[in-house]
């Protein structure tokens, strides 16, 4: 049966009006075949009848028929998926033609099994045109960078995403668009993107814990990664949940510690280490700063405490223009408060003996504050109250307030009184050099009608040990 076969075939090639052989060179339509193509198809006349080759026609299941099909086998299939079909000694693949269905990728349907290379000059390697409308990218702008492209630049809502499957379905774990990046995951899934030393950013949505900056050891290692924690800067550790560190070689091992600085230990529960070398000293809800004075640890020393190191002084001001508030100096012990008389105005002066008459009138004694134990926390001074109703109004406005004492106007209060008893005395220090003066006057005179200088003296001296006894009274106040 194959001998007529190739028989006609060899007589329809020899019958054909252009056919040539030349030595194992077939030309159809050329006298002049190419000399390294065994059958060259050319068509006569190509400007005003071009023709061209038509490979076998097949349907799908027709290609699928073929028994042992040689490797480089050409077929044309008429049905869904339409195209040229190439049997690569395996398997079939459909030729890209570009237009296709399921060959619009230019790929055919395939897999690749050699690496796909871009080598267009154009700055888009890899343009995606879902329904033909233009859309995402990716592109080369300069011989080291990959372009991603989200939407084309008409687009108002483009966004980048990242997807990774879970639970049979597929997640979003990263979006980039116009309104800024999120990254998304699950708490207690999943483990730590990474353990071990390096410079990294790394967001561990397990633990909801955030990190960047250097590690030269095991500092961010699961372990040490506390829930909702951050720690930013080099060789920090944030342990407890919720905390928070920043800066080098800082650590905060307990929940909702929080380290800011450098080489500063938060270990106490709700506690704060701030500046240089401030340790909580593992007690709860304590506040440490420490300046950069010295390389040695400054430590809490009880719970619920602030503690300061500051050797160049404490400043607290309570208005923008710093003309109010209290201070302490380096080295100081107490508090001092802002008395510049360039920074005062409006001066009133005091009538001290009205100032005394009030004190006078105030209930002054020992008490202690509420809930506390008045065993241990008696206190000596007069009640708010008592003091506003006797200062807490000059000829030009308020002073204070009915509920607290400033000490600065407590102060104020006493030096006004002391002025006024000073002044007192002074007034009775004269009286009584000048009673004095007429005693000595008396004693020297002539004795005059009888009994007159005795009684004269005595009434003097009478009067002299009355101040007296008044100057002992200012004294002892």
């Amino acid at each position: 049966m194959k001998a007529p076969l190739l028989t006609v075939s060899a007589a329809l090639l020899l019958a054909a009006p252009t056919a040539t052989v030349q030595a194992q060179s077939v030309g159809i339509g050329t006298t002049t075949p190419a000399s390294s193509a065994i059958l060259d198809v050319t068509s006569p006349n190509p400007a005003t009848a071009p023709q061209g080759f038509l490979p076998p026609r097949l349907t799908q299941a027709q290609r699928q028929a073929i028994q042992q099909p040689a490797a480089g086998l050409l077929v044309y299939q008429t049905d869904a998926p339409a195209g040229l079909y190439l049997y690569g000694g395996s398997s079939w693949s459909l030729l890209p033609t570009g237009t296709s269905s399921g060959a619009a990728d230019n790929l055919g349907n395939h897999t690749a099994i050699q690496p796909i290379s871009f080598t267009t000059t154009a700055a888009d390697k890899l343009t995606l045109t879902p329904g033909g409308s233009g859309g995402p990218k990716i592109g080369v702008s300069a011989p080291d960078n990959l372009d991603l492209y989200a939407g084309n630049l008409t687009a108002t809502s483009a966004t980048l995403r990242v997807l990774t499957p879970e639970d049979g379905a597929w997640q979003e774990r990263l979006r980039v668009d116009r309104n800024g990046l999120l990254a998304e995951g699950e708490t207690y899934v999943g483990g730590i993107p990474k353990e071990g030393a390096g410079i990294r950013l790394m967001w561990y949505p397990g633990k909801a814990a955030f990190r960047a900056g250097r590690v030269n050891g095991a500092q961010w290692n699961d372990n040490n990664v506390g829930l909702y924690s951050v720690a930013l800067g080099s060789n920090s550790t944030a342990l407890g949940d919720n905390s928070v560190v920043l800066g080098p070689s800082n650590t905060a091992r307990q929940g909702s510690a929080v380290a800011i600085g450098e080489q500063n230990v938060a270990n106490g529960y709700a506690s704060f280490a701030l500046g240089y070398r401030a340790n909580t000293n593992a007690k709860p809800g304590s506040f440490v700063f420490g300046d950069f004075s010295t390389s040695n640890e400054i430590l809490s020393s009880v719970n619920n405490q602030a503690t300061f190191r500051v050797s160049g002084g404490f400043r607290i001001y309570t208005n923008a223009n710093l003309l109010s508030g209290v201070t302490i100096a380096a080295n100081g012990s107490s508090w001092e408060t802002v008395s510049d008389s360039t920074k005062k105005e409006r001066l009133v002066l005091a009538d001290g003996n009205q100032f005394l008459a009030r004190i006078n009138r105030m209930r002054l004694g020992s008490w202690n504050y509420r809930g506390l134990d008045p065993a241990t926390t008696r206190h000596y001074g007069p009640m708010a109250q008592d003091f506003h109703a006797a200062f807490g109004r000059d000829a030009i406005g308020t002073i204070g307030t009915d509920t607290t004492i400033n000490q600065a106007d407590f102060d104020g209060v006493n030096l006004i009184a002391i002025q006024a008893l000073y002044r007192r005395v002074l007034q009775l220090e004269a009286a009584n050099a000048r009673l004095q003066e007429q005693v000595k006057q008396l004693q020297t005179r002539q004795p005059g009608p009888a009994g007159s200088t005795p009684a004269t003296a005595a009434a003097l001296e009478e009067r002299l040990r009355r101040l007296e006894a008044q100057l002992g009274a200012q004294a002892q106040r």
